[in-house]
């Protein structure tokens, strides 16, 4: 026919025209929800939206109906992630445990929980894996990712949840014995577990542990069995014969709850496998007078008893953040007889850069051992 279409023929008369706007605005609204303030101060519009990626595939689909340019090709790049999706589906059905009831909380100090619920029967898991849970006291379909504290010998589960976000806190205040409740105690929903960057620290012979800030929370579980296995010769087969575990924290009462964790790992760490040091960062100026004393006090306390005076630890106390690239290069050179050396660590994005930089530098003299990084980012 004599007719021309228009620009507005294509985009609101054609089946091509109208889904790709669609596609424009889904892409549009989970890019804007996907934002890292969204997700920490409005979670359940970033998890709604998120859900959008449903209808953001039929739209792909569908939009090379019209044949406007030839025939649809898209659900050839669609149909091999599909099948891996429903594959992934059917096996997370598994994990999927019924409620569980909780079995204690604590409200530790620095907003941190703790909640102690009961193990599903044939629930296996290695130290620093991570789960999806809800609380029924609140959204029940609001799930959220915390890494194990408990160690795989025990017979319960436990998470140490941060308050931060929306959810976080009223979980807190949920759990606050201030707080009268006349409803029964909720249970727990769990889905996992879920590999985690810190899990085969195992597989090395010598491995460097650091956690920053409530990146913390993987060690608790990974010393407390690493200890136990050594002490009760349960890992006389593991390749870990040396692990050196560095906490950078604030101050020690930002997560005091994680003295308690190490004072118990260092009872019963019989064999010496590990070396604790913590490195406190809010402090003055490091040729401050005030820090100086600090350092010197702290220096000759450790010496006299063996122990902190800060926190009672047999874990050395330095003041300011690690020098990553000489700490490396000490290992490196005591222990030259191994080829490889893991380093795990947990925590903010600046710390993760950090480490991977110093292990880039210490690798580039191409002198075994080798350092090799696994991390995640709280």
């Amino acid at each position: 026919s004599d007719f021309r279409p228009t620009i507005t023929y294509w985009l609101f008369q054609t089946v091509t025209g109208i889904t790709a706007i669609l596609l424009v605005v889904t892409v549009c609204i989970i890019f804007i929800f996907a934002h890292p303030l969204i997700r920490l101060k409005a979670y359940k519009y970033f998890w709604l939206t998120h859900n959008l990626y449903v209808a953001l595939y039929i739209l792909c689909l569908i939009h090379g109906l019209a044949r406007l340019t030839g025939p649809p090709r898209f659900w050839y790049f669609f149909i091999v992630p599909a099948i891996i999706y429903v594959l992934d589906k059917v096996t997370s059905l598994q994990t999927k445990f019924v409620e569980l009831d909780i079995l204690e909380t604590e409200l530790l100090p620095s907003d941190v929980t703790k909640i102690k619920f009961t193990r599903p029967p044939n629930f296996k898991y290695l130290s620093g894996q991570w789960v999806r849970l809800t609380c029924t006291g609140l959204r029940r379909k609001e799930y959220h990712s915390f890494t194990l504290t408990s160690a795989p010998h025990e017979n319960f589960l436990s998470v140490h949840v941060k308050a931060q976000g929306p959810w976080t806190w009223k979980l807190r205040n949920y759990f606050d014995p201030s707080n009268v409740r006349k409803e029964e105690m909720p249970k727990i929903r769990l889905e996992g577990p879920f590999g985690g960057g810190n899990q085969d620290w195992y597989e090395f012979e010598v491995a460097v542990m650091i956690g920053g800030g409530i990146g913390v929370t993987p060690y608790a579980s990974i010393l407390n069995d690493l200890v136990f296995g050594t002490s009760t010769n349960r890992y006389s087969g593991v390749a870990c014969k040396k692990v050196y575990f560095l906490w950078i924290c604030p101050s020690h009462r930002h997560f005091e709850w994680f003295i308690d964790v190490l004072r118990d790992v260092e009872k019963k760490d019989v064999t010496n496998v590990l070396e604790i040091h913590i490195f406190i960062t809010q402090f003055f100026h490091k040729f401050d007078l005030r820090t100086i004393m600090l350092y010197i006090c702290e220096n000759h306390f450790q010496r006299i008893s063996n122990s902190s005076m800060f926190t009672g630890l047999k874990a050395i106390n330095h003041f300011g953040r690690p020098d990553m690239i000489n700490l490396l290069k000490y290992i490196r050179k005591k222990y030259g007889h191994v080829n490889k050396i893991g380093v795990f660590s947990c925590g903010p994005t600046a710390l993760t850069k950090s480490i991977t930089t110093a292990i880039e530098t210490v690798n580039n003299a191409r002198i075994l051992p080798r350092f090799i990084h696994r991390f995640e980012n709280f």
